[in-house]
């Protein structure tokens, strides 16, 4: 199955300084579909190179020559600002067009800032990103660095199902190609990264705030609607809304024998997340019912759907596993 093509260049923030802005290696191949745009809007508005630089980008027009791929002293090809990539899409009315999905597909690896670590770039709607999305939106937080202005921000991941986390460091390395921080302290296992790549991907492309979100957390809009902005090419988005919504109930939710009745559970404070995963289950037929504060399924059938749907890892699953059995055998038994 093919993921949906993202529109990276959305990594970029209106208020990023050139100390703060989000770089795209793609080696010459990137410098090259550069020049080759820089050429078409110089010849169709007849302007020189220097004119293109001070007047269109505002830039030192050694820059444009660097992302053109002029600069000998980068072998590998020169890094070229986010915002500098839309730009020269936007003045040729090329973007959302094939050239703007060949630009994004030569992007190998993204750096936030003139020293930032080299992340790689996923430029495609994975199930691994919609997990990461699910997982954060459960137990995630977007904590902002003091002194390093309002985009910038460490994410920390923290659960006690520490099979959870683990499995979260392998989607975080899978995506980005990079592990995040282990950590134990008593029952609770982290993961943490001050990675601004990956921070501005939850930002940015799904949309979650920095700081407090217990209240306001909801379904990313981009799992929502295949036609937004920050896709390239449209998609079937409803295994990748599985994906999510799977992993706030594997974080956050639980299993439990209420009565005869083995029930799953998600407690939050956000009615929005609650409304969302519970529609979202609604289309793979698992019914939930929603409280103020919670969602549960009320039946034994329900709760199974979600055991062969795969719901839950570790001990959260042996106990869920315990319960589907223990509930079977005694139907089982009845004549």
């Amino acid at each position: 199955m093919s993921w949906p093509l993202l529109n990276i260049l959305e990594l970029h923030h209106p208020e990023d300084t050139e100390k703060s802005s989000v770089r795209a290696f793609g080696g010459f191949e990137l410098n090259k579909l550069f020049d080759e745009l820089c050429k078409i809007y110089v010849a169709n508005k007849k302007v020189s190179y220097k004119k293109l630089a001070d007047e269109i980008f505002k830039v030192n027009p050694n820059s444009i020559q660097s992302w053109r791929g002029k600069n000998q002293k980068y072998k590998g090809g020169h890094p070229i600002p986010l915002w500098a990539l839309k730009r020269i899409l936007q003045i040729n009315n090329l973007e959302f067009d094939n050239e703007h999905k060949k630009l994004i597909k030569t992007i190998k690896y993204l750096q936030c800032g003139r020293v930032g670590e080299k992340v790689r770039a996923e430029i495609y709607l994975t199930p691994e990103l919609a997990r990461i999305c699910g997982a954060h939106a459960a137990d995630g937080c977007l904590n902002a660095l003091k002194g390093k202005g309002p985009l910038s921000a460490r994410w920390d991941l923290g659960d006690q199902e520490k099979s959870n986390i683990l499995e979260a460091k392998i989607w975080i390395d899978k995506t980005f190609n990079f592990s995040p921080v282990l950590m134990q302290k008593g029952k609770m296992s982290y993961i943490w990264s001050n990675r601004q790549v990956l921070s501005r991907y939850l930002t940015r492309i799904f949309d979650f705030p920095i700081g407090r979100k217990t209240e306001i957390v909801e379904v990313p809009k981009i799992l929502i609607n295949n036609r937004d902005k920050r896709f390239l090419e449209n998609s079937e988005l409803n295994e990748l809304q599985l994906a999510f919504a799977m992993e706030v109930i594997n974080f956050d939710g639980h299993s439990t024998l209420s009565g005869r009745t083995v029930q799953v559970g998600l407690g939050v404070n956000s009615k929005k997340l609650l409304d969302g995963i519970a529609s979202i289950f609604k289309k793979f037929d698992v019914h939930f019912h929603i409280y103020d504060t919670k969602i549960l399924t009320t039946s034994y059938t329900e709760s199974k759907k979600l055991y062969s749907l795969g719901l839950f890892r570790g001990q959260k699953r042996e106990k869920f596993e315990r319960l589907i059995l223990q509930r079977t055998r005694k139907a089982e038994k009845q004549p």
